[in-house]
């Protein structure tokens, strides 16, 4: 598959969560696709689902602003920011109101033309500093 197709699948993968205000649209994953996303166990499409649909909750103004992605073969790399206002429960921690900015590097992987795999980190210490519930 051409590189700028795989560059435009990483944007389309982010850009559709932000559209859905959940998980990845299930449309641009492949059968068996999985995701590893910070230290989190794999996760399922449900799963991963399931997963955004409570950062949304928390966060209901998420937004990923692709910054750059490279491109080979059969994989993107994705780095992006993430942006978002506490306003709702997440992960037990009640909403702060605080806003976070918070940089994120994602390298997935395509088959026909369809994420198969996600492996993904972001700035969570930083994230929870700037919420002020880590010092």
């Amino acid at each position: 598959m051409p590189t700028d197709s795989n560059s435009a699948i990483g944007r389309q993968f982010f850009e559709a969560q932000d559209r859905l205000r959940g998980g990845p649209d299930s449309n641009l994953c492949a059968p068996g696709y999985v995701a590893y996303i910070g230290s989190n166990p794999p996760m399922s499409l449900a799963e991963h689902q399931g997963f955004a649909q409570a950062f949304y909750g928390g966060f209901p103004d998420l937004h990923h602003t692709v910054e750059d992605t490279v491109a080979d073969s059969d994989r993107v790399v994705v780095r992006f920011t993430l942006t978002g206002t506490h306003q709702g429960d997440f992960l037990g921690i009640p909403p702060t109101q605080k806003s976070f900015e918070a940089g994120a590097i994602a390298i997935l992987r395509i088959a026909d033309g369809r994420v198969a795999e996600l492996r993904a980190q972001f700035d969570q210490v930083g994230m929870l500093q700037q919420l002020g519930v880590m010092g």
